[in-house]
């Protein structure tokens, strides 16, 4: 695996530690179970894009064609994982679902701060 994605891997986890942090404050005064359903959101996120990662990886150093399908097939697979989670999760509570939602999503915050704290880094 690329070097450079690792470092990135490491500050967005970091990054995602922080936010984590932040809102399961916020969200332990609103009710105390939605924390754990934020929390696997946001391990799912990481988790995929960490294999994101990994398989586009793969692709691109191989620089084959016929390689391509690994993309399409980690993509249906890692969206196959978080829909079925999601799935489990709605049966038992609609609420936890959006817990568990707001906790997929909030790794967004982690990108975006990464990106643009990167490119103040290469700007200068």
């Amino acid at each position: 695996m690329d070097s450079d994605f690792k470092k990135m891997f490491k500050k967005i986890a970091l990054y995602d530690f922080f936010v984590s942090f932040v809102f399961i404050i916020l969200i332990f005064f609103i009710g105390k179970l939605y924390v754990l359903f934020f929390l696997i959101g946001l391990i799912i996120a990481l988790f995929n894009f960490y294999i994101n990662g990994i398989t586009v990886a793969y692709s691109l150093d191989n620089k084959n064609i016929k390689n391509s399908w690994i993309i399409v097939a980690g993509s249906l697979i890692r969206v196959l994982l978080v829909s079925v989670i999601g799935f489990v999760i709605g049966r038992h509570n609609m609420f936890n679902i959006i817990a568990y939602i707001f906790g997929y999503s909030s790794q967004f915050i982690s990108l975006v701060y990464y990106g643009i704290k990167n490119k103040n880094i290469e700007g200068k």
